[in-house]
């Protein structure tokens, strides 16, 4: 008998087994469930009429190729706090189990065991919050819990639990199952555990912090086979909404994978920025941190937390859980900011930039844009010269641009052509935001083989001119006709006029000498001059 089997409650051990891979729902007749046969009076959603599957293959795929594991090693769950609650309903019995957690950490472990009547054996991190194996060990082994609750990185405290220790203490105490919840591990330097979750270890995850989606709640439970069963007999029929189970395919789908990995970096990068900002402030004993957060430790948290919400900022404190301290999630540039301004720290302009997704029934698009960093660019929508193309508006311009696009291009490169034009165009005209302090006009006339004119006023009113002609009918895999409506969308996305000329013997020095012209004079409008608004009328 496996350790799960052995470990879990007689009354879960004792229920039938669940069929969780199903009957396949496609082309079949569906009178089974209950459910109304008319389609949802929802905009958008007419199929949420019917249940959804028990557990999602493309997702439950998907989310095993993600953390390299089998998928009957993979349990999706309603975020991970959902498979906190299962783990502890399926092994915990009311009155005689325990679970051990090492404080201060994530309350919901407790919480949970208390509601399920288990008891809670808590170890202490170390001095300045360092994890001591030796310490955990010594609390739990005489105690015997059936689980053991390890976060790494820790919340709130951001303390990083070292892979070797994890394993120690699952192999020390074989008769506990030990659950690694890594739900900010793609914060950290390490892979995490997953591929070795089995036997006695359990592994957390969650798409709520490094993929964004904490409101459509999706996580997992990683571990043997066993053990994935008994969650399943213990979880409820059909536990995940459709639009999370949609939501959660879309956040992972290869064309949203780079965005993140930069969405990962820059989180970093400002944590980083903020922890030695706050060092400086004196009220602050000291920063830690780790995830997408800062544990601040201070001589009276619940006054600064008071006087944080009066400003409108809100943080976290848990004075039952983490006394000492509140803990800080990395924002956005202006929210950052915002925190900074309580303490008295005053903080740079906050960037220009633009995130945003674009999805139609011919192309998947996902943008990232800062007009206030010069680099670096990532540029893919399935057509070669076109990524040039955009790369070289984003060079000239001065931007830093990552753009992702998967479209039909197997029937045509008209669809990823204009929708790229269109979401640059909207990520442009969002990252500008009120416009005030912006040049507005942009010039430019580079001359090589081919001469290029370019005319750019960010007016609000969209107008676009194209005057030249191409002889070929492609310059790489880039239909030479496309170009002209390139500049067309550009022109209604970003609400500009832009007037666009070019002349010469060569396609390809003319193409390019348009595309580039459009980075220079984009460079114009969009810089820095002052903060007025760069209109008699008042509004652009």
């Amino acid at each position: 008998m496996s350790i799960a089997l052995r470990l879990a409650r007689a009354a879960v051990r004792d229920l039938p087994p669940v069929d969780i891979a199903g009957a396949p729902l496609a082309g079949t007749i569906r009178l089974d469930a209950n459910e109304s046969p008319y389609a949802a009076l929802v905009d958008g959603q007419p199929e949420i009429n019917r249940y959804p599957e028990p557990q999602p293959a493309a997702l439950r795929n998907r989310m095993s190729d993600l953390y390299g594991v089998a998928p009957d090693r993979l349990w999706v769950t309603r975020g991970s706090d959902d498979a906190i609650d299962l783990l502890i309903r399926t092994f915990c019995e009311a009155g005689e189990d325990s679970i051990g957690i090492v404080e201060p950490t994530f309350s919901a472990y407790a919480q949970f065991a208390r509601v399920q009547g288990a008891g809670v054996v808590s170890a202490r991190l170390g001095e300045d919050f360092r994890f001591d194996a030796e310490a955990v060990l010594a609390q739990m082994t005489p105690a015997k819990p059936k689980l053991v609750f390890l976060c790494t990185p820790n919340n709130p405290t951001g303390t990083c639990v070292d892979a070797d220790d994890v394993r120690r203490i699952a192999r020390e105490l074989p008769d506990t199952i030990v659950v690694a919840d890594e739900a900010y591990m793609e914060f950290e330097d390490g892979q995490g555990l997953a591929c070795e979750a089995g036997g006695n270890l359990v592994i957390l995850r969650t798409l709520s912090k490094a993929f964004g989606i904490a409101g459509a709640r999706i996580g997992c439970a990683i571990g043997s086979p066993e053990l994935i069963g008994l969650l399943s007999r213990v979880s409820p029929p059909y536990p995940l909404p459709a639009p999370s189970i949609a939501a959660a395919l879309a956040a992972l789908g290869p064309e949203r994978m780079p965005i993140h990995k930069q969405r990962i970096g820059e989180i970093l990068s400002e944590r980083q920025r903020l922890a030695g900002v706050l060092d400086d402030v004196c009220e602050i004993a000291t920063v830690r941190a780790g995830g997408n957060f800062l544990f601040l430790q201070v001589e009276d948290p619940a006054a600064l937390a008071r006087r944080l919400a009066a400003a409108g900022v809100r943080v976290r404190f848990r004075p039952n859980a983490a006394p000492g301290g509140v803990r800080v999630t990395v924002g956005t540039a202006r929210e950052n900011a915002a925190l900074l301004a309580v303490f008295g720290v005053a903080d740079a302009a906050p960037a220009r930039r633009s995130d945003l997704v674009r999805d139609t029934r011919e192309t998947r698009l996902a943008l990232s844009l800062d007009l206030d960093r010069d680099g670096p660019r990532t540029i893919s929508t399935g057509i070669a010269f076109y990524d040039h193309m955009i790369d070289q508006v984003a060079a000239h311009g001065g931007f830093a641009l990552n753009l992702q696009c998967e479209g039909d291009t197997h029937v045509d490169a008209h669809h990823s052509v204009e929708d790229v034009a269109i979401a640059l165009g909207t990520g442009i005209r969002q990252a500008l935001g009120d416009k005030r302090g912006i040049g507005r006009f942009g010039f430019a006339l580079p001359m090589d083989e081919a001469e290029g004119q370019v005319l750019i006023d960010l007016s609000g009113r969209p107008f676009a001119r194209f005057e030249g002609a191409f002889l070929s009918e492609r310059v790489g895999d880039l239909p030479t006709q496309m170009v002209p409506h390139v500049f067309r969308s550009l022109a209604d996305s970003m609400g500009a006029a832009i007037h666009v000329r070019v002349a010469g013997d060569n396609d390809h020095h003319k193409v390019e000498a348009a595309f580039k012209a459009f980075g220079r004079a984009l460079r114009q409008a969009v810089a820095a001059a002052g903060n007025g608004l760069p209109s008699t009328k008042g509004v652009l």
